[in-house]
C-alpha cells in the first residue's frame, strides 16, 4: 500500500499539490498524455525545479494562452460566457480518462461548486466558473485526480493543515481568511485547521481544500510501519515571509515488502504492563512502535494485582530498535518498566511475486518451510484493486488466486500466513 503524507504547514493549493507530485517523481509526459484525454486546449504547463530557503522543489503553473488573466472566483451570471459546473462535469465524464480518475475529478469539482453555490446562493449546476479561470481549475483538479492514479496512491494523510489570517481581495471584493468557499467546505467536518496570525493572506485555496476534503483519510498522524520511498516539495506563489511550500512524502508498507531467506532468526520481545492507559493511548502506542521499526505488536487484556484491569503491550523487534522503542514507551506511555527477552524463532521463508489482475497489480507472498509451501495475497493491494475496479475483495482474491500458478507455489489459496 502506498501512503501519501502531506505536510501542509504553509497551506495547500492545486499548483502546490501538483508541484509536490512532480517532485515525488511523477512523469510529466504521462501526466500530459492523461490530461490530453479531456480534449481541452488554450493553456500550457510550466514546471520548474527551483530552490526556496535552500530547499529544492518544483514550481508548477498553468500558463493561459494569449496572456489571459486567471480567474479569482466564479462569475455571478451565466452570461459572462463561463463554464458551468454541469458543463465541466459532462466534460470530465465523457473524457477517455480512467473511470477512477473521472470519479475523483468530478468529486473534487463538486466540492468547489457546492461550496461556491452555498456562498453565492446559486444551484450547484448553475455555478459558472470564469471562462479562462475554468481552465486552470480544470487542470489543477483533474490533474490532482490523475496524479493519484499515476503515483498509485492508496491512502492520504494530511498533517499540520494551516491557513493564514486577515483579509484577501477576490473577484467579489475583500473577504476574510479562510476564504468563504474554504470555510464552507469545513462545515459538517472535523477537519483540523490552524491559523497563522502572522501571515495576512490566504494559504488554503478552495482548490486545495477540495483536495484535502476528498483525498484525506486521516489527519495529524504517522503512516505506521512503512518505508519512506520519496519526498518532495511543491512551492506556492505567495510571499508569506517564510517557506511557502507543501511537503509530500510517499511511503510504502514495510512489512509487506520484506523478503526473508532464512528459516530461523533471533528476535527481541519487549513487554510492559499498562494499568492506567486508555484504549486510544494503547492504539497510538501500537502504531508508533511499528513506525519506529517493530516487526509486530499486540495487546492483551490482563487482571493485575488488587484486581485492577490492565493490558500487556508486547512488541517484537530486533536489538537495534530497542533503545528508540524503550525511550518512546517511557516518555509517551504510563509505564515505568519494560521487560526484554531474546528468543530464537522458526520462520517461513518469504518471497514476493506480482500478479497482474484486470484491476491492477497484486503482490503475492510465497511462504516456504522445508517442503511446506503456501501463499497469501497482500490485502492492501487487493483492497486498492477492488476499490479501483468497483468490485468486491472476494472477487479480486478469486481472480488473482486463479491466475497464480500452482506449479510455482504448490499452494492452497485458502491457507493464510501471518508474520509473528
Amino acid at each position: 500500500m502506498r501512503t501519501l503524507v502531506l505536510d501542509a504547514f504553509s497551506g495547500i493549493s492545486g499548483d502546490m499539490f501538483l508541484g509536490a507530485m512532480f517532485s515525488l517523481g511523477m512523469d510529466r509526459a504521462a501526466f500530459e498524455e492523461e490530461l490530453s484525454k479531456l480534449g481541452v486546449d488554450g493553456f500550457s504547463l510550466s514546471l520548474e525545479s527551483t530552490q526556496r530557503s535552500s530547499i529544492t522543489g518544483m514550481s508548477f503553473d498553468v500558463v493561459l494562452a494569449d496572456h489571459q488573466v486567471k480567474d479569482n472566483g466564479i462569475t455571478e451570471h451565466a452570461g459572462h460566457h463561463g463554464r458551468s459546473f454541469a458543463t465541466i462535469r459532462s466534460l470530465i465524464e465523457q473524457s477517455a480518462l480512467p473511470e477512477r480518475t473521472r470519479e475523483l475529478a468530478v468529486a473534487l469539482f463538486s466540492e468547489v461548486a457546492r461550496a461556491e453555490g452555498r456562498v453565492h446562493h446559486r444551484p450547484v449546476d448553475e455555478v459558472h466558473f470564469h471562462e479562462v479561470g475554468a481552465l486552470d481549475s480544470i487542470v489543477d483538479l483533474v490533474g490532482a485526480a490523475i496524479a493519484v492514479g499515476l503515483l498509485g496512491i492508496d491512502r492520504v494523510i494530511v498533517n499540520d493543515l494551516t491557513d493564514g489570517s486577515g483579509t484577501i481581495q477576490i473577484a467579489h471584493g475583500i473577504v476574510p481568511v479562510p476564504v468563504p468557499a474554504v470555510q464552507e467546505m469545513r462545515v459538517g467536518t472535523a477537519i483540523p485547521l490552524r491559523q497563522r496570525f502572522d501571515v495576512h493572506t490566504e494559504l488554503i485555496t478552495p482548490t486545495g481544500m477540495a483536495i484535502v476534503k476528498c483525498l484525506a483519510d486521516a489527519f495529524d498522524t504517522a503512516p505506521g510501519n512503512a518505508v519512506l520511498a520519496a519526498s518532495g516539495y511543491g512551492f506556492g506563489t505567495r510571499d508569506t515571509g517564510s517557506l511557502n511550500a507543501l511537503r509530500a512524502s510517499l511511503f510504502d508498507t514495510a512489512l509487506s515488502d520484506q523478503e526473508v531467506s532464512r528459516e530461523a532468526d533471533q528476535v527481541l520481545l519487549l513487554e510492559t504492563n499498562l494499568d492506567d492507559a486508555t484504549g486510544q493511548q494503547v492504539a497510538d502506542a501500537m502504531a508508533e512502535v511499528l513506525r519506529l521499526g517493530a516487526r509486530d505488536v499486540w495487546a492483551q487484556s490482563i487482571l493485575m494485582k488488587k484486581g485492577r484491569p490492565g493490558q500487556t503491550l508486547s512488541i517484537l523487534t530486533d536489538a537495534g530498535h530497542r533503545p528508540e522503542i524503550v525511550a518512546y514507551l517511557f516518555s509517551q506511555t504510563p509505564t515505568i518498566g519494560v521487560r526484554a527477552v531474546e528468543m530464537g524463532r522458526d520462520v517461513m521463508r518469504r518471497e514476493l511475486q506480482t500478479v497482474h489482475s484486470s484491476g491492477g497489480d497484486v503482490r503475492v507472498k510465497v511462504l516456504r518451510y522445508h517442503d511446506i509451501v503456501k501463499f497469501t495475497l497482500e490485502h492492501d493491494d487487493v483492497l486498492a484493486v477492488a476499490r479501483r475496479a468497483g468490485t468486491s475483495v472476494e472477487a479480486v482474491c478469486q481472480e488473482v488466486s486463479a491466475q497464480f500458478s500452482p506449479d510455482e507455489s504448490n499452494a492452497d489459496s485458502s491457507e493464510k500466513g501471518t508474520e509473528q
